[in-house]
């Protein structure tokens, strides 16, 4: 037998990533792995589009489904409980019953079907479909998430767009300030400082450009990962208007989230165990047929050797008696279970109330800012202009309050800008501790690898 890596206290106390994938089944990278998915992916998206196109193939959201069919055949298993159990064997050696050798040779049939057993296989069953219901949820969960991180990737390229743009635009509004300081510089009309000043604003907002473009091609490496692409990708700019009133209306109490739901089928599975435990301590009556076939003669008190065939019909009651205290534990394990499940429920709607309140206050705060910025950009726009007729006509105004009145404005417009994608991302934030996303981005009634989601 070939030798095992854990064969030896030593292997299992020596842990190496390099050495583990060398032993994984199927190569380096073990049976399971893939290519990543080639995709055809538009050169720009919208926001609705974009969660959709994600969620079709994420692989978080397939593995959630995965589990969910795996605990679909737990509910087969459990349920196998509920009919007759056929086994058959062949067994060979000695009985003390028979004379000569002894040696004996045999075919063996049994069958066991359970008649009553007090709940056992009934509270199994009960079990396995609360942790099938749990295992929905937590796929609705996973596409939950998906759908959040993706607006979120949406929203953040959104903003770099916008401020990259914006700072651009910063750019050629200094270096056009700049040109005119120069002409001026050139007539003797100002100082040669002024010059130097303007030339020291542009390139500082140069710098300010670098960033932001850092940031775009962050965000646009991040939702192209999302959606399975190697491709970079753009966005529309623009929110849905479906979305805009997402915190409003909505009773924290009364919100159905999956955190919830898994946590209730949390509370169903333990209440089924702690019956299912009760019920192991209690008798299990089955009806149990066999049939042994000899494949051999081998008696010889029975002249002419013994009867080959013997079947018999019995009615068996079995019950434990000392088990080393297990059923105790397993019934004090459930209530435990029970009491958690009590608190995670608890813990998930704390924290939907708590996030929609909190995301109402930014809301509302946030909202007012951003009207307080508009009047800002319109009030020092109109200044730029009267400090720009100032200095070229009058020559009254220093060239310092231009190029300040100039990157104010810029940099008003990019505030309101981030203000509006901190807004985007707090709506969101509603709709998932609400449980609305799905419904929000047409999710509902749709097919999501392979599994239909209902309201």
């Amino acid at each position: 037998m070939a030798k095992s890596m854990y064969d030896d206290a030593e292997s299992v106390s020596t842990i190496s990533p390099s050495q583990l994938g060398t032993n994984l089944p199927g190569g380096p990278m073990g049976v399971s792995a893939s290519a990543p998915p080639q995709r055809v992916i538009p050169g720009t998206l919208d926001l609705t589009r974009a969660v959709q196109m994600v969620v079709a193939w994420h692989p978080a959201i397939a593995e959630s489904i995965g589990k969910l069919y795996q605990q679909q055949q737990n509910v087969t298993i459990a349920r196998s409980g509920y009919y007759p159990q056929i086994s058959g064997g062949l067994r060979s050696g000695y009985d003390s019953g028979l004379n000569g050798s002894g040696e004996s040779q045999a075919f063996t049939l049994s069958m066991s079907q359970m008649l009553y057993d007090f709940g056992k296989v009934s509270s199994t069953v009960d079990s396995a479909l609360a942790r099938v219901n749990g295992s929905q949820a937590a796929v609705l969960l996973a596409v939950d998430q998906v759908t959040r991180e993706t607006s979120f990737s949406v929203i953040e390229l959104q903003r770099a767009q916008t401020l990259q743009r914006l700072a651009r635009e910063q750019v050629d509004g200094l270096a056009a300030i700049a040109d005119l300081a120069k002409k001026r510089s050139d007539m003797g009309a100002s100082t040669r400082s002024d010059l130097i000043q303007a030339r020291s604003r542009v390139e500082a907002a140069m710098a300010t450009q670098l960033q932001f473009t850092a940031q775009l091609n962050r965000w646009r490496g991040a939702l192209s990962s999302l959606l399975g692409s190697q491709a970079p990708v753009s966005v529309t700019p623009g929110f849905p208007d479906s979305l805009e009133h997402s915190c409003q209306g909505v009773v924290p109490d009364e919100a159905v989230t999956p955190s919830l739901l898994i946590a209730q089928a949390q509370q169903v599975d333990a209440v089924a165990q702690i019956a299912n435990a009760r019920a192991e301590a209690l008798p299990t009556l089955s009806l149990d047929p066999e049939l042994t076939q000899y494949l051999d003669s081998n008696d010889n008190n029975v002249q002419n050797g013994r009867d080959r065939t013997r079947y018999g019909v019995f009615l068996n009651v079995k019950m434990p008696i000392y088990q080393g205290g297990a059923i105790n534990a397993r019934k004090a394990s459930a209530e435990q279970a029970l009491r958690t499940a009590q608190y995670a429920n608890d813990a998930a709607r704390l924290s939907v109330r708590q996030g929609l309140l909190e995301a109402r206050d930014q809301i509302s705060s946030l909202t007012q800012r951003l009207s307080t910025l508009d009047f800002r950009e319109r009030s020092i726009s109109e200044t730029r202009d009267l400090y720009r007729q100032q200095y070229l006509e009058l020559g009254t105004r220093p060239l310092l309050d231009l190029l300040n009145a100039e990157q104010e404005i810029h940099q008003a417009r990019m505030d309101r800008e981030n203000t509006a994608s901190d807004l985007r991302r707090l709506k969101i934030d509603c709709l998932y501790n609400t449980g609305g996303l799905r419904t929000a981005f047409h999710l509902d009634n749709s097919s999501i690898q392979g599994v239909e989601i209902r309201p």
